[in-house]
């Protein structure tokens, strides 16, 4: 009660006994509540779990598996067979990638993809050679993810050699076309076709606020619908409620990434079909958001 009292005198608040023209501190005090409960009944909540692999998706993964555990014709470093063939027989034997370790098999992948792709004998940092590089160090990766998926920080390290990769095949994309091509073939990897930046002049700009606009309309519509087609909630064997994070992959069609054809659609205004030249991708689009002449945004990315 002294300690009580002590601070309410500190701060300049009154404590009993009071006089005629005090007034109380706890009286005056206002008073909230800690907290607030509200016991609503929002039914069965299902369960969230990992989708079940389909039979494809196991035999995708065992058929990776295999191939990546096909061992190459050749020896262990960089040695050749002209080098070694005066040597005996068991010598051979043992330099060959039949006796090598995880690592030397490795090391001996990167270095056939870097003969493949470089442009001078010690070529190692050429757009090419890296992204050979980082490819086979990506399906290394992938093999060992496959076998112990729990290993959450190869999992980062995956994430972070992808988009390395990715931004060097934009670069060679910008630079030089017919290599990248070349590169994406013979790594077996999907030609991506990167969106070739605006003109840097400032009159022909896009307005920056015109393109967060439509950046925001597309990621509403990705929202919705992913909740439109989500995986809704089932019921297992033991009768329980659960609902999967994302659907089972399954396999997909043999026309898949492919552009699909579309036969001229007639309107219902005149004249009344399609003209020929729109159906032979003759005809300009215009940039709704494009400005005018004289146009200055604010230098942003200039």
């Amino acid at each position: 009660m002294n300690i009580l009292s002590r601070a309410f005198k500190r701060n300049n608040l009154h404590v009993l006994p009071l006089k005629d023209h005090e007034v109380p501190f706890i009286r005056c005090a206002k008073r909230y509540e800690s907290r607030v409960k509200a016991h609503r009944y929002t039914g069965i909540t299902a369960v969230k779990t990992h989708a079940q692999k389909t039979e494809w998706y196991l035999k995708a993964e065992r058929d990776f598996l295999a191939e990546r555990n096909q061992i190459p014709n050749g020896f262990i470093g960089l040695w050749q067979y002209d080098d070694i063939k005066h040597l005996r027989k068991n010598i051979i034997n043992m330099l060959h990638l039949n006796c090598a370790n995880s690592k030397q098999l490795h090391k001996y992948k990167k270095l056939c993809i870097r003969r493949c792709l470089q442009r001078r004998p010690f070529d190692t940092g050429s757009a090419p050679v890296q992204i050979g590089c980082l490819t086979e160090k990506i399906l290394n990766l992938r093999a060992h993810l496959i076998l112990r998926c729990k290993d959450h920080p190869k999992k980062r390290t995956m994430s972070i050699w992808l988009a390395r990769r990715q931004k060097l095949m934009k670069y060679l994309y910008k630079t030089d076309f017919e290599l990248y091509k070349h590169t994406c073939n013979l790594l077996k990897i999907k030609c991506i076709l990167f969106a070739i930046p605006d003109s840097r002049d400032r009159s022909k700009a896009i307005n920056a606020a015109a393109v967060d606009g439509d950046r925001c309309k597309f990621l509403i519509r990705q929202k919705l619908w992913k909740g439109k087609y989500r995986p809704r909630p089932m019921k297992d064997p033991k009768g329980q409620t659960i609902r999967y994070t994302r659907h089972p992959i399954e396999q997909p069609p043999s026309d898949y990434s492919l552009p699909k054809e579309y036969k001229p659609q007639f309107s219902n205004s005149w004249p009344y079909g399609v003209k020929e030249n729109y159906q032979k991708g003759i005809y300009t689009v215009y940039n709704p958001t494009a400005p005018g002449l004289g146009y200055c945004p604010v230098p942003m990315l200039f």
